[in-house]
């Protein structure tokens, strides 16, 4: 359950709403609609329905596998919910999500050092580079990190 919620944390900004309104038809007639292609700018730059699409053709597809790569157990069942917590399937994709383990206490030691190193060195430059941002450093104290998807604990 810890690194679920380690784990979930950096998706959760990955994730989009349960709507289906995601996608804008395009002429067909025959009641398909196709989505629009997604303009290449940063996540932030995106509205809420492009964010939902944008989580869905880009965060699921990369991060689900290497989820299921590091646990295939845990994380059998990779989408909305792993990241941003039950509240997706209400379309409440806040982050970051409270019910992720909280980073950077006096409890960090109870993680496990391979969760925390595959956090660091696959999790967080993946996002970093599908949400075109640069990722957390010293250096760049904006930048993607951690506390994107958990709270520090207090």
């Amino acid at each position: 359950m810890k690194s679920l919620a380690l784990i979930a944390v950096l998706l959760a900004a990955a994730c989009g709403s349960k709507s289906s309104s995601s996608t804008t038809p395009t002429g067909g007639g025959d009641g398909s609609a196709v989505a629009a292609p997604l303009p290449d700018v940063p996540f932030d730059s995106l509205n809420h329905d492009q964010k939902i699409q944008f989580m869905k053709e880009k965060v699921v597809p990369t991060m689900g596998p290497l989820f299921k790569e590091h646990d295939p157990q845990e994380f059998a069942e990779f989408g909305c919910v792993t990241c941003h917590g039950e509240g997706a399937k209400e379309g409440k994709f806040h982050m970051p999500n409270d019910k992720l383990p909280k980073l950077f206490g006096p409890s960090m030691d109870k993680h496990k050092k391979e969760d925390i190193e595959w956090m660091g060195k696959v999790i967080k430059p993946t996002m970093a580079k599908i949400l075109q941002e640069p990722e957390y450093s010293e250096q760049v104290p904006d930048g993607f990190g951690c506390l994107h998807c958990h709270e520090q604990e207090k």
